[in-house]
């Protein structure tokens, strides 16, 4: 899929979440490799040879980069160093991930097929439709305009019902999203994304009953 697309495609679902920019950054990660590959054809190769050439000739290393750049294999190493070190923005991965399955049929040519369980193995793979053909390009920029105008009305459609809106599927996978996510980093100290009340909510919790009392002690005194 066209870079704009992977762009587009992971907005619509995080644009309102405190890792919207992480998850962008995620999602334009893996297309790092193929920049490496053009690189390479246009400035590192010789300029008598052609383009399909280059693919040819280039060392292996740049193909590797790219396959496993997307991979789930590469996801699951990332998930597990953001889970101990920053899982706040543990599910920023899903703009990585949409962007792997946004690949996987959309890749024509075996050389660029998406590998999507390497480096487990080189030749598990899908030769779909390619990406650039007019007609590919075109319903899916359609799609990414229906999408965005049902997704448009839907919070239109909440924010004036307000507490009259009763849940819908997206609420409720939304909401176990949230408590499979609380669970699964369940002991640390991390951000929680469902918004002031709740962050105030957690910073009252943390308060020692010592401190609460202190803080009585000193009222006391004050009055």
């Amino acid at each position: 899929m066209d870079f704009f697309s992977h762009i587009l495609w992971v907005h619509i679902p995080t644009r309102n979440k405190l890792w919207h920019t992480e998850a962008l950054f995620f999602a334009m990660l893996p297309d790092l490799g193929f920049l490496m590959i053009m690189f390479y054809s246009m400035f590192w190769s010789p300029g008598e040879v052609s383009y399909a050439e280059a693919m040819t000739t280039m060392p292996k290393i740049f193909l590797d980069f790219y396959f496993l750049l997307h991979s789930f294999v590469a996801v699951a190493i990332v998930a597990v160093i953001l889970w101990k070190f920053k899982p706040s923005i543990l599910p920023a991965l899903s703009g990585w991930v949409i962007h792997i399955l946004l690949d996987i049929p959309f890749h024509e040519t075996s050389m660029f097929a998406t590998r999507f369980i390497y480096p487990l193995s080189s030749n598990v793979y899908f030769t779909g439709v390619t990406w650039n053909n007019v007609y590919i390009i075109a319903a899916n920029y359609l799609a990414m305009g229906i999408v965005y105008g049902l997704v448009l009305h839907r919070e239109t459609i909440k924010q004036r019902m307000g507490e009259e809106w009763k849940p819908d599927w997206i609420d409720r996978l939304n909401g176990l999203g949230a408590r499979l996510y609380a669970g699964l980093i369940r002991g640390k100290r991390i951000p929680v994304f469902d918004g002031a009340r709740h962050h105030t909510r957690r910073a009252h919790s943390e308060v020692s009953i010592e401190n609460k009392e202190g803080l009585g002690a000193v009222e006391d005194n004050i009055s």
